[in-house]
């Protein structure tokens, strides 16, 4: 197998200085310190939390909360406390992927939640710093959505609270498309192909791929799935979260004749029979 070539690297910001860009934001966020919290985010940055729900744009919707990542912290943030626990963390370049645990509680009703979540935070250099121009919050909006149903009239009461501060901030069409999107996902259907895609990596693994798809490597490579399969002897996924019509977790992967600890996020298609696009990240 010919590895694909990888573009040269240009001098970048160290580990710890793209791991803290990325941690501040849970950090700052639990501090309730809004303006501190936007400042970490590029003019063109996107948050999608969590993934396959409207995405929330720098510069967009102007109003009296903001723009709408400062409608975004109105509607999340602003009544929320937020612990986050990582239990793993992955510098790609200029990506760091976390797998975490988000201890949360509403504020109003005192109600709390563990929220298991892999997050994609991509950074960029600004100025003399680094800023996020993307993050992408994966974790599973119906599974949480039944365990507050579970709790009875304090969670009756926390979901009034959560729509109303989404109302508040977003307004109703946003908030029907966000009801919308939480019901369209690839779900257990998308874990178990890329569950069937890890076991099968030495047989029929081509046949989980969509016809044109892409695996693309840290370091700016774009393998091929043929290249990818060539050169993958083993692979094992766990943590998996199936987010919008993603399916995320952590692997571990010998891939070109090396042994590697892995975060993952594949994209799959419409019916979930098909990985569209493969993301791995693992550090150098």
């Amino acid at each position: 197998m010919v590895e694909p070539t990888l573009r040269p690297r240009p001098s970048s910001p160290s580990r710890e200085a793209l791991l803290q860009t990325a941690k501040a934001s849970p950090e700052i966020a639990s501090q309730h310190d809004k303006a501190r919290w936007l400042a970490l985010y590029a003019d063109d940055a996107i948050l999608e939390d969590p993934v396959g729900t409207p995405p929330s744009h720098r510069g967009r919707r102007e109003g009296r909360f903001g723009d709408e990542v400062g409608r975004f912290y109105e509607a999340f943030i602003a009544r929320s406390s937020i612990d986050m626990v990582a239990r793993e963390d992955i510098v790609s370049d200029m990506h760091v992927f976390r797998v975490v645990d988000i201890h949360t509680a509403n504020l109003k009703t005192g109600m709390k939640m563990v929220v298991p979540a892999n997050l994609l935070y991509e950074i960029v250099v600004r100025g003399d710093g680094l800023a996020i121009r993307r993050m992408q919050a994966h974790w599973e909006l119906n599974r949480m959505s039944r365990i507050l149903m579970s709790q009875g009239m304090l969670g009756v009461r926390t979901i009034g609270v959560m729509n109303w501060s989404m109302l508040r901030a977003f307004g109703p069409q946003w908030l029907v498309r966000y009801f919308q999107a939480s019901q369209h996902g690839v779900g257990r259907r998308g874990k178990d192909l890329l569950l069937r895609l890890a076991s099968e990596v030495h047989g029929d693994a081509r046949s989980c791929f969509a016809e044109d798809a892409s695996v693309e490597l840290p370091g700016g490579a774009t393998a091929s799935t043929s290249e990818f399969l060539e050169g993958c002897t083993s692979l094992e996924l766990r943590d998996l979260l199936a987010s919008g019509r993603t399916v995320s977790g952590l692997a571990t992967i010998d891939w070109g004749a090396r042994a590697r600890e892995a975060g993952f996020i594949a994209e799959l298609d419409s019916d979930a029979a098909h990985v569209a696009r493969l993301r791995l990240f693992w550090e150098a």
